[in-house]
C-alpha cells in the first residue's frame, strides 16, 4: 500500500487500513457521490462476500442495487490503488459496455480528488509491451498505482492474455447474459463453453492470489449464472427485495408501497416475468405462470387399475419418445414417457418417465420395455434430423421382440415451446392426473415454462395432443363407455395417416 500524504493522523490511518479491506468502507470514503445513499442489509450480503477472500464468487443481485457500481468502481478502485492486483479484467455482455465502464473507473481514479489527497496523481496511460490485438481500450493505472485494465466483452479472445509476466488476478464478470439471447439454447451452451474452457483458464495456475466475481440477474433457468449459484465450486448469493408476500427483505432500499408499485405496473402491462426476474431473481412469475403446482393432480399408479378401489379406466396407453438431438445420443438428455388416455373419463394420466443420457441401444431397450410394461397401443418417436438413424433400429428392435404396437413418426413442425403450451387447456380443466412416484421431473420442467433448465420429459410429454389430434382420440360424454382402442381399430380407411402403422 502506498499512500502520497505522510502527514495522516492516526484516525485517518486507521480509515485507510479499513478501505485496504472494506469495498464498503472504499465506497463511501472514496466515492460518497456514487455511494450517497445508506447501503441496505443485502448491499452488505454483497460486500462480505466479495471482501471475504473467497476466489469464486456469484451473485445473483436485484436490479437497481447499483452492482456494477460496487464491484466495477468501488471493488476495482480498492484493489488497484492499494496495490492488491496487478491487471484487471473487466467482462461484460459487449465489449461496448465493457469499455463504457472500465472508461468511468478512469475518469474517477484521475479525476478523484479525494483520491488524489490520499494516493496522488494517478494517470491513464497506454500499456508498453502489450498486445494491442486484444484491445485498444486496454489502459494502465499509473502514478501510485500500476495495474492493467482490460474491457472484454462476451466471447472474445482472452486466451493467454499476459501483462509484464502477469495473468489477470481480478476478474469482474457483470451482466454477462443479456435478455435478447438468453432464450437461444445454441448461444447459452456456446456462452458457457467459452466462460467454462476461455475466461475461467486465463488466471495463473501458479499464483493463487486471484479472484473472480460473477454479478448478474438471473434471466433463465438455464442460465450460467444459475449454474455457478448450484456450483459447490463457488461462493454464491441469490438476493430478492421481497417475498412471495411482497415483504421487503431491506426496507431501507425498496418499502413494500414502492414493491407494490413496480407489481402493479408489471402487471398491467403483462410484464410479471420481468418484474420477478430483475427485482426476485426468479426467472418465472409464480403470479401469471402458465403452469401452477396446483395444477398438478396426483395419482397412486397401483390404484389405477386395481377393481378393488375404483373402476379400472379404459386406458389408451401411449409411448412417447423424445430423442437428443444429435448422434451421440449419449451427449444430451432424451426421454422417454408414457400416457394413458380414458375417453369415458375424462382423464389424461402422465404414468412412466425415463428420462437420462442413453447410448442407442439403451434409448431402444427403454422405450420398448416401457411398451411392454405399459401395454402401449403406440409407440411415437420424434425422428426429426435423425429419421433413418432412429426409424430403422427400433422397428427392427420391435420386430425380433414381437413388439406389436403402432409405430408413429413424430416431427417437430413447430417451435418446441409452442408445443408444451398445447398441453396447457388439458391442465387448466383438470384432465391431467400424474403418477406422484414418477412426475417430479416434469412438474419442475412445467414451473420453469417457456425458462425451463430442462425441456427433454415435457417436450415429450407434450406430443400427446398431436397423438390425440391425429388418432381423433376426443373425450366422450359421461355415459360413453365405448372402448377407445376398438374405435382406432374401425377408422375409415379413407383416412389419410401420414406415419407408419404395425410392424
Amino acid at each position: 500500500m502506498t499512500i502520497h500524504n505522510p502527514e495522516l493522523d492516526g484516525e485517518t490511518e486507521d480509515m485507510l487500513l479499513e478501505c485496504c479491506t472494506s469495498t464498503k468502507m472504499m465506497a463511501k470514503v472514496m466515492f460518497p457521490e456514487r455511494f450517497f445513499a445508506p447501503f441496505s442489509p443485502l448491499h452488505d450480503q454483497i460486500f462480505d462476500l466479495i471482501d471475504s477472500g473467497a476466489p469464486r464468487i456469484a451473485i445473483a443481485a436485484p436490479r437497481g442495487m447499483g452492482k456494477t457500481s460496487i464491484v466495477a468502481l468501488a471493488l476495482a478502485a480498492r484493489k488497484i490503488l492499494f496495490r492488491l492486483c496487478k491487471f484487471f479484467t473487466y467482462v461484460s455482455n459487449s465489449a461496448t459496455s465493457g469499455e463504457l465502464q472500465t472508461e468511468n473507473l478512469k475518469f474517477e481514479l484521475v479525476s478523484n480528488p479525494t483520491i488524489k489527497h490520499f494516493f496522488g496523481k494517478i494517470k491513464a496511460k497506454n500499456p508498453t509491451g502489450f498486445d494491442e490485438s486484444f484491445s485498444k481500450k486496454a489502459w494502465v493505472a499509473g502514478g501510485n498505482a500500476s495495474t492493467l485494465i482490460l474491457p472484454r466483452g462476451s466471447g472474445q479472445q482472452v486466451r493467454g492474455i499476459i501483462y509484464r509476466n502477469a495473468r489477470p488476478d481480478l476478474i469482474v464478470i457483470d451482466d454477462l447474459e443479456d435478455t435478447d439471447t438468453i432464450q437461444n439454447d445454441e448461444i447459452r451452451l456456446k456462452r458457457k463453453n467459452w466462460f467454462n474452457a476461455d475466461l475461467l483458464k486465463c488466471i495463473s495456475r501458479v499464483d493463487k492470489r486471484w479472484q473472480i466475481v460473477y454479478i448478474d440477474t438471473l434471466k433463465h433457468e438455464d442460465a450460467l449464472l444459475q449454474d455457478l449459484l448450484d456450483s459447490q465450486d463457488w461462493e454464491s448469493l441469490r438476493l430478492e427485495i421481497c417475498d412471495d408476500d411482497y415483504n421487503p427483505t431491506a426496507p431501507e432500499f425498496m418499502s413494500k408501497e414502492e414493491i407494490l408499485k413496480e407489481r402493479d405496473y408489471h402487471k398491467r402491462e403483462g410484464l410479471l416475468d420481468v418484474f420477478y426476474r430483475e427485482f426476485r431473481n426468479i426467472p418465472i412469475s409464480k403470479e401469471d405462470a402458465v403452469f401452477k403446482p396446483d395444477m398438478f393432480k396426483s395419482y397412486k399408479e397401483p390404484d389405477l387399475m386395481n377393481p378393488q378401489i375404483g373402476k379400472p379406466p379404459n386406458l389408451l396407453n401411449v409411448v412417447i419418445v423424445d430423442p437428443a438431438k444429435t448422434v451421440k445420443l449419449q451427449s444430451a438428455e432424451s426421454a422417454v414417457v408414457c400416457w394413458g388416455i380414458s375417453r369415458s373419463d375424462k382423464r389424461m394420466y402422465f404414468r412412466d418417465c425415463i428420462s437420462e443420457k442413453f447410448y442407442p441401444d439403451e434409448l431402444y431397450k427403454a422405450a420398448l420395455d416401457m411398451v411392454v410394461n405399459m401395454g402401449a397401443f403406440i409407440l411415437a418417436v420424434e425422428v426429426t434430423s435423425l429419421e433413418q438413424f432412429i426409424i430403422q433400429p427400433i422397428k427392427n428392435e420391435m420386430r425380433i421382440r414381437g413388439v406389436a404396437a403402432q409405430f408413429m413418426s413424430l416431427k417437430a413442425r413447430d417451435k418446441k415451446e409452442n408445443r408444451v403450451a398445447t398441453l396447457a387447456p388439458h391442465y387448466r380443466h383438470g384432465y391431467v392426473y400424474h403418477n406422484e412416484e414418477i412426475a417430479g421431473k416434469l412438474e419442475s420442467q412445467l414451473m420453469g415454462f417457456p425458462r425451463s433448465k430442462k425441456w427433454d420429459v415435457m417436450d415429450a410429454a407434450a406430443y400427446i395432443t398431436e397423438i390425440m389430434e391425429k388418432e381423433s382420440s376426443y373425450f366422450d360424454p359421461a355415459d360413453d363407455d365405448d372402448d377407445p382402442e376398438a374405435e382406432f381399430n374401425e377408422l375409415d380407411n379413407d383416412k389419410a395417416i401420414d406415419y407408419d402403422r404395425l410392424v
